[in-house]
């Protein structure tokens, strides 16, 4: 089990991460025009966002709430996992961009007419926003892709051994924001009581889950920006948060 005061070191790790990787890519964008600068919106916006579920999964994790943790981390790993896609094949890197800024407006769409139903005397104005959304995203001329296992599926590279398995890790965020029928054999009768039982540690699972996917974007956006240094940050990974998780 990792003591509390590990949690509070790995949460300011983290955080820290996102923060800096965050300035240095705005420093970037600002003082220089850099090589791959139409990329740098998309890092600076996944970085952003990133910080606010971080933070979440580790008010979940301190309050008891491994599962809730566990589920807040599949957004950051997923934008991590989206970003290894759009750079596993440098001739595909803007097609692949574009894709994704095309599914993103095609969520933006979706969210504003679900908005423009829940709120009728507002419906005017989010049916004209998600209308400009669609309108946007045909212009750029892109199809719904492919599902997030199929896509990392065919960049996989089979005869490599140490090739990261980055879409099991989603799947567990995933079992753990959908409800499963499976859950229910975790419950027994002892004395006359109703008794939950876990198997798994789920509090040191969320520990390593928001801190892996912390370091699985802030590498994505490495790639992506030609920004930062990979060995520091699995030195990072090795030295600093390693540690911490397996300090029993």
């Amino acid at each position: 089990m990792i003591s509390s005061g590990n949690i509070a070191s790995l949460q300011i790790l983290s955080s820290n991460l996102l923060d800096d990787t965050l300035t240095e890519i705005r420093l970037h964008r600002k003082e220089s025009s850099p090589p791959n600068e139409e990329y740098f919106p998309t890092a600076e916006y996944l970085l952003q966002e990133a910080m606010e579920y971080v933070a979440g999964a580790w008010e979940m994790v301190k309050s008891g709430k491994s599962n809730a943790s566990i589920a807040l981390s599949r957004w950051v790993l997923e934008a991590s996992l989206n970003l290894l896609w759009i750079m596993a094949d440098e001739d595909k890197i803007e097609e692949r961009h574009t894709v994704l800024i095309g599914e993103a407006l095609r969520n933006d769409a979706c969210l504003l007419e679900g908005l423009a139903k829940l709120q009728p005397d507002e419906s005017h104005q989010f049916e004209s926003k998600a209308n400009e959304a669609r309108r946007i995203r045909n212009d750029l001329g892109v199809e719904k892709p492919e599902s997030l296992e199929k896509r990392l599926e065919k960049i996989r590279i089979h005869d490599k051994a140490n090739w990261p398995e980055l879409y099991s890790l989603y799947r567990i965020c995933c079992a753990a924001a959908h409800p499963s029928l499976k859950v229910w054999e975790r419950f027994v009768i002892a004395d006359n009581s109703t008794v939950y039982k876990d198997p798994i540690d789920k509090k040191s699972l969320a520990c390593w889950m928001v801190t892996a996917s912390t370091f699985y974007l802030v590498m994505s956006t490495y790639c992506l920006t030609e920004l930062g240094d990979s060995a520091q940050l699995k030195d990072w990974w090795k030295n600093k948060v390693w540690p911490l998780l397996n300090d029993d």
